[in-house]
């Protein structure tokens, strides 16, 4: 497969998703403020802040997009979780659809009519606190969770396509357990690891050395480990599926390196870098959505 190459955005400044220059400005005057008060404080406040997504609402447009699948809603011990089903013809292979962070399916809304249009049956669902799912707030944990309480409920899946943040959760979850039905994997603009995750905010939100270092620790208490133990590059080393790894060259929030340091670790995997796009546009540029839905329909075949 051919990949396009373009520079990445590796020096720019972090930025993470849904903060606009002016809240980052918002955002850090607060922090400076609570910061001077109690570092302790701070970090609470990072940390409660780092796991709780800005809702983003669902589109007239998208809204009618989602009429078009069956709903399911899901009763988990995370709360109600929403996830929608495009039926294919009778035996059609299943694709699992992952969203990144503040996200919701529909944002996936092009892919997903690429994968129905090769005659996949295809399932997505709005992860805890996005879209139409109950909670406030997530993690990596929370969308493992949510993988398996819609795999167990429209599953078996023999493909996943999954995007950022889903895209790594995706990788942990399958390190864990892979599904013996599984054929396919593509991951679209997918972030080394969490300290990289962890680090942007940090840095978006000018936080101080000793702010963050008590947020590590509170990370650390929370999760077992530091935020960079939870890394890409290792997950998919023990994984034996076909792998397509797609990301923008100039990818505003995660640099194409991290693509490049993952793909370089599969052991059945190709790596489609294209120069003109950024984080999303991928989802939703022509050529590359069809090099997608063309990659598992391929594979799935019968």
């Amino acid at each position: 497969m051919t990949s396009a190459t373009g520079r990445s955005r590796a020096n720019a400044e972090r930025t993470i998703p849904g903060l606009s220059p002016a809240l980052r400005g918002r955002m850090r005057w607060l922090f400076r403020l609570v910061s001077a008060l109690s570092p302790s404080l701070a970090a609470r406040l990072a940390m409660r802040l780092f796991l709780t997504p800005i809702a983003r609402s669902i589109a007239t447009e998208e809204a009618r997009f989602l009429e078009s699948a069956r709903s399911h809603r899901l009763t988990t011990p995370l709360g109600r979780l929403q996830a929608y089903e495009w039926p294919g013809p009778a035996g059609a292979p299943a694709v699992l659809v992952v969203h990144g962070w503040i996200s919701h399916a529909a944002r996936l809304a092009e892919v997903i009519r690429a994968l129905r249009e090769r005659g996949l049956r295809v399932v997505a669902f709005d992860a805890p606190a996005h879209g139409r799912s109950s909670g406030t707030q997530a993690d990596l944990p929370a969308f493992r969770q949510a993988i398996d309480a819609v795999t167990a409920a429209c599953g078996p899946f023999h493909g996943v396509l999954a995007h950022s943040f889903g895209a790594l959760t995706t990788v942990a979850w399958l390190a864990e357990h892979t599904p013996a039905e599984l054929r396919a994997v593509v991951l679209v603009g997918m972030m080394n690891n969490v300290g990289y995750v962890f680090d942007s905010f940090s840095q978006s939100m000018a936080l101080n050395a000793e702010v963050v270092a008590r947020f590590r620790a509170l990370f650390h208490r929370r999760y077992g480990g530091e935020p960079e133990s939870f890394s890409a590059d290792r997950l998919v080393a023990q994984l034996q599926l076909p792998i397509l790894v797609v990301h923008g060259g100039i990818d505003e929030l995660v640099p194409a390196g991290h693509a490049s340091e993952i793909s370089s670790r599969l052991r059945d995997g190709r790596l489609l870098l294209v120069g003109h796009l950024g984080h999303s546009a991928p989802l939703r540029d022509p050529d590359t959505v069809a090099q997608i839905a063309g990659f598992l329909a391929t594979r799935l075949a019968p």
